[in-house]
C-alpha cells in the first residue's frame, strides 16, 4: 500500500482515496488469494502472459459430468475504478468461482495494468493481449505453449466477454477492437457489462441530483477523480474511452457480437450510463437486454454477496451464457 500523500484530498470513498497529485491510497487491504479447488469442486490455476508487464489468467475449471464436454468460455475483466483490485483479490476469486460452479463455464479473469502507473489505453492493450492469446490458443498456432484445460474443455467458439464497473468498461473498449480481427477458431458471441464505468462532460440523470456530490461509494467528485488519473493526458471525459456513445467514438454497429447483457443498479450513480449505452445498442439492432435491480447500489453482488438479489443475478448470467438466441 503507497504511503499517503502530504497534498490534500482530490475525492475519496470507502475504498480509495485521490490526491491531487494523483496517488492512490486503497483504503480497504487488498487481500489476494492462491489459485484453489473450491468447496463445489472448481480448480483454477494462473497462466502468466507477460512477465514484464505481470499481465496473467486466472483460469476456473468447473466439476464437469462429461470428461470430453466443451463449455462456454467467459473472460472476464474486474472493477476497481482501474487503479485498485486483481483478478487475484477475494472478491473476484470468489465470485468467479461462483459463477464457473453456477454457469458450467471455463472463466479467465485477466490481471491488468492499473492507473496511475499505467494510463489508458494500458488495461484496454492488456485485455485484449489476451484474446490474441486465446485465439493462438485455438488454432493451436505453431510454438504456442497449447494450456491442457483449453484445449480439453473450452469451446472457442462460444466465447463471451463480461466485466464490472470499470471492467464493464473494458468490455466495451476490447470488444470494439475486436472488430479488427477475423480469428480462426475463437468467435466472440455476446458480452456482460456489470454497472459499466461510463462518463461525459455533461452530467446527466441521476448524476444531477444533490445526492450525486455527497461522498460515498460512489460521487461525481470521485468519477472525476478516476477519469483524470486514467485516460490520456490532456483528455477530457468526451474522449472514446469514457464515452462510448459519444460524437468522438466509434459506432457501436461494429461490435461483433450480437448479444449484449447490461446490469443497472437502482441506486448506483452509473445506472443512467448503463441504461444510456443499452438505449444506444439498441438503436443499432443490437439484441440488448437491460437488467434493473431494485433496491440496490454499485456492485452489490461483490460487496454484500449473501444479498437476496445476488443469486437471481447470477442465474441470469448462466442463462445467457447458454442461450443461442
Amino acid at each position: 500500500m503507497p504511503s499517503p500523500s502530504p497534498l490534500s484530498i482530490l475525492a475519496e470513498s470507502p475504498f480509495l482515496r485521490i490526491y491531487e497529485d494523483g496517488t492512490v491510497e486503497p483504503l480497504v487491504y487488498e487481500s489476494l488469494v492462491p489459485p484453489s479447488v473450491d468447496l463445489h469442486g472448481v480448480a483454477s490455476k494462473d497462466v502468466v502472459l507477460d512477465p514484464q508487464t505481470g499481465v496473467f489468467v486466472r483460469l476456473y475449471l468447473p466439476r464437469l459430468a462429461d470428461a470430453n464436454q466443451k463449455v462456454p468460455l467467459l473472460v472476464y475483466f474486474h472493477g476497481g475504478g482501474f487503479c485498485i483490485e486483481s483478478a487475484a483479490s477475494k472478491f473476484y476469486h470468489n465470485y468467479l468461482n461462483k459463477v464457473s460452479t453456477e454457469a458450467k463455464v471455463i472463466c479467465a479473469s485477466v490481471e491488468y495494468r492499473r492507473t496511475p502507473e499505467h494510463r489508458l489505453p494500458a488495461a484496454y492493450d492488456d485485455c485484449f493481449s489476451v484474446l490474441e492469446w486465446l485465439a493462438r490458443q485455438a488454432e493451436a498456432a505453431e510454438g504456442v505453449p497449447i494450456d491442457p484445460w483449453l484445449a480439453s474443455y473450452a469451446d472457442f467458439g462460444n466465447v463471451f466477454l463480461a466485466g464490472d464497473s470499470a471492467g464493464g468498461n473494458i468490455v466495451h473498449q476490447v470488444g470494439i477492437r475486436a472488430s479488427e480481427r477475423n480469428w480462426d477458431g475463437l468467435r466472440l458471441q455476446g458480452a456482460i457489462l456489470v454497472h459499466p464505468a461510463f462518463a461525459s462532460e455533461e452530467r446527466i440523470g441521476c448524476e444531477l441530483v444533490p445526492e450525486a456530490d455527497k461522498d460515498h461509494l460512489l460521487s461525481n467528485k470521485l468519477n472525476d477523480a478516476i477519469w483524470s488519473i486514467s485516460l490520456p493526458e490532456g483528455a477530457d471525459k468526451d474522449h472514446p474511452f469514457a464515452n462510448p456513445v459519444g460524437p468522438l467514438s466509434p459506432d457501436l454497429s461494429i461490435l461483433v457480437y450480437r448479444r449484449i447483457l447490461v446490469f443497472v443498479a437502482e441506486k448506483d450513480l452509473l445506472r443512467d450510463r448503463g441504461i444510456l449505452y443499452y438505449e444506444a445498442l439498441k438503436k443499432v439492432g443490437k439484441d440488448a437486454d437491460l437488467v434493473v435491480t431494485e433496491g440496490e447500489d454499485h456492485v452489490f453482488h461483490l460487496l454484500n454477496p449473501e444479498s437476496e438479489n445476488a443469486p437471481p443475478m447470477l442465474k441470469r448470467i448462466s442463462d445467457f451464457l447458454h442461450s443461442s438466441s
